[in-house]
């Protein structure tokens, strides 16, 4: 564990207890495209700075919750091997104190740890996939902890009944395929999104968020752009549209904070954050 040299997201209280916990996974050995995730944590923590703690969208104040950032794992110059064991051995001994954690990316290859600490504190989260790739692919360049191998990883330790993946729109076709045939994949439809979450009331949900779900006109700063995304207004609907969750934690992963310059894509992936933490915690 590596105290950030970057202020604390939104000043939060630096390893003060809390029922939620701030965790930087700063990771991006298993990129395939473009680099640069392993700045992420950092960088949503500097962009948090000029961001106010009260949304009005919510009409909530992270300054009311029990909230501490603990920081970044030491996982930057690791494998993907080893980065997974290292997020998932954190994620376990978190989750057996009852603690909820918020990951920052890093690339998706930490969603991987962070299920399988999940899973293996003995909770089978059921995993809400929200993302611009489908990352089934079982391996990719040799590397089956890729952060294109994301979901499928996550599908072999939770089962396709614990999987939903929404949003997707870049794949190979046999990606979209087998997720169809699983019945994993819920499209892209708003309101299928919320008629699944319907059904998953009361079920312990972890969220994974790739920012690449964001249209890259808005959020440029991803390693895999793909055109036709989501607003950031529309995430915002979406979120007002979902009923009470049993959220046991998220991610937030993929910003590639190099690959934009003019700063933008760190503000608006500290804004969805906290638009994540007052909406389900």
């Amino acid at each position: 564990m590596t105290e950030s040299s970057s202020p604390l997201f939104l000043s939060c209280a630096l390893q003060k207890q809390g029922d939620w916990e701030i965790i930087g996974l700063p990771f991006d050995n298993a990129s395939s495209y473009r680099g640069g995730a392993r700045f992420g944590p950092s960088q949503i923590r500097l962009a948090s700075d000029s961001i106010e703690s009260y949304s009005p969208y919510a009409d909530r104040d992270l300054d009311d919750l029990h909230l501490c950032d603990c920081g970044d794992l030491d996982i930057v110059s690791l494998s993907s091997a080893d980065a997974v064991e290292s997020i998932a051995a954190y994620y376990m001994q978190q989750s057996l104190a009852k603690k909820k954690l918020i990951g920052m990316g890093g690339d998706h290859t930490a969603s991987i740890g962070a299920v399988k600490g999940l899973c293996d504190a003995g909770l089978r989260p059921v995993v809400l996939h929200l993302d611009a790739h489908m990352d089934l692919r079982d391996s990719y360049l040799d590397d089956p902890n890729s952060h294109a191998s994301a979901a499928k990883r996550i599908l072999d330790m939770v089962g396709p009944d614990h999987l939903y993946q929404w949003g997707m729109r870049s794949g190979e076709r046999k990606e979209f395929e087998f997720a169809k045939e699983l019945g994993t994949y819920a499209g892209r439809d708003p309101d299928a999104l919320s008629v699944l979450c319907n059904k998953l009331q009361g079920e312990p949900i972890y969220i994974t968020l790739d920012l690449d779900i964001f249209d890259p006109a808005e959020l440029p700063g991803v390693g895999n752009p793909e055109p036709g995304g989501l607003r950031f207004i529309e995430f915002l609907h979406l979120l007002k549209g979902l009923p009470e969750l049993n959220i046991v934690g998220f991610d937030v992963v993929e910003l590639s904070p190099t690959l934009d310059v003019s700063g933008r894509s760190s503000v608006i992936a500290a804004e969805i954050i906290r638009e994540l933490i007052l909406t389900f915690a």
